[in-house]
């Protein structure tokens, strides 16, 4: 069996080294480190992580927190746990999916996500080790994507295209993300002189069904000529509630949706979405848990990323209102 001496005297470098490439590989010179990967590779050398957490009291474990409204099989929850995954991968820590509030288990930190309002008071009382959120908190490290520019793009692009009736599908959930998508929203109308109708709202659960149901009873009872749902999700039973009253899209209704995960590839006609940098972010809140684990007095960071407005097929431009 291989050992830390063997890997150092084929890849030239000390045994400290290999002991920094295997415990803290962020201290490494990153060339160093996939020298030192590769041969253990080569060598099929396997560090022995059980005996360092005996000795450092560490499992190496990162318990991902996210509540129980989000499947883990959504497409938007499986491309950022991809990025985390990968980012915890290269540095030899391991994930455990959680949604209760409770931490029996011992891990090294969390990383938390989908809070409500006020959650992240409840989360700091009841965990005691790092955090790092993937929202907003006074509380906690976080990153975030600036919500209110998104979708302030997507409406501001409806509107360039003559509308001025525009409607929405919000999420149905007291979070940050919800209220400032909501606010990106309103604050295009505001910038446009468009007057806001509470008319032209409806709230659903983020699932195709009731993104069917209620863009049903939107485009039924009221005279808008374009919609903008909160996630890709909800989109998608938009489009089929437009079919099923017998509208074209983007013809008779121009659709926007928000995430941009690839549901919006799915789509006929394709979808005009707002893309969010989701797989980065799984990177980036995994490289920073592990930031503030090898380093608790880590100064509070925060990182906001910017969405990206994808333009498609299925927002029309628009001649003349009825």
């Amino acid at each position: 069996m291989a050992t830390m001496k063997d890997v150092s005297k084929l890849a030239g470098v000390s045994v400290i080294t290999v002991s920094r490439v295997i415990n803290n590989p962020e201290k490494v010179k990153e060339s160093t480190r996939k020298k030192v990967q590769e041969v253990m590779e080569q060598l099929d050398f396997q560090p022995n992580y059980a005996a360092r957490a005996l000795v450092t009291n560490r499992t190496r474990t990162v318990h991902l927190w996210y509540p129980r409204l989000v499947n883990s099989s959504d497409p938007f929850m499986m491309k950022l746990v991809a990025g985390i995954s990968e980012e915890l991968s290269n540095h030899y820590y391991s994930f455990l999916f959680r949604k209760d509030w409770d931490f029996p288990y011992k891990c090294d930190g969390v990383i938390a996500m989908g809070l409500e309002n006020g959650e992240d008071k409840r989360l700091k009382e009841k965990i005691d080790v790092p955090c790092v959120l993937f929202g907003r908190s006074p509380e906690f490290h976080w990153i975030n994507v600036d919500d209110v520019k998104g979708a302030r793009k997507i409406v501001e692009f409806i509107i360039s295209q003559g509308h001025t009736k525009i409607g929405m599908i919000a999420v149905d959930v007291n979070a940050p993300f919800a209220d400032e998508r909501f606010e990106g929203y309103r604050q295009a109308l505001e910038s446009n002189g468009i007057p806001f109708n509470q008319e032209y709202i409806r709230y659903a659960t983020p699932t195709e069904r009731d993104g069917f149901e209620k863009s049903t009873e939107l485009l039924s009872s009221t005279d808008i000529t374009a919609l903008f749902c909160m996630n890709d999700i909800l989109a998608l039973g938009a489009i089929q509630a437009a079919r099923s009253l017998r509208k074209q899209v983007p013809e008779d209704i121009s659709i926007g949706g928000y995430d941009g995960v690839w549901l919006d590839q799915l789509t006929e006609p394709s979808l005009t979405t707002v893309r969010l940098p989701v797989y980065e972010i799984g990177k980036e809140l995994a490289k920073l848990i592990i930031e503030i684990i090898e380093n608790p007095q880590k100064q509070r960071e925060n990182r906001l990323f910017d969405p990206e407005l994808i333009v498609r097929n299925s927002i029309i431009q628009i001649r003349k209102q009825p």
